[in-house]
């Protein structure tokens, strides 16, 4: 659902980062890696159910 994720994760260095932004259907709309400096949005992910430590 969008709107759960307290993190995204960067596909460049596989870092949470915590500053992002989604749209109402749930996709990556901005987001900004500290480690890295990225921030295109296509080289971020969703982070995986195992990644959240939420059981679904």
């Amino acid at each position: 659902m969008a709107g759960d994720y307290d993190f995204i994760v960067c596909k460049n260095c596989e870092t949470p980062c915590y500053m992002f932004d989604l749209d109402r259907k749930g996709n990556i709309q901005s987001a900004f890696c500290t480690l890295c400096g990225n921030d295109d949005v296509t080289e971020f992910r969703l982070p995986d159910a195992d990644e959240t430590g939420v059981d679904e």
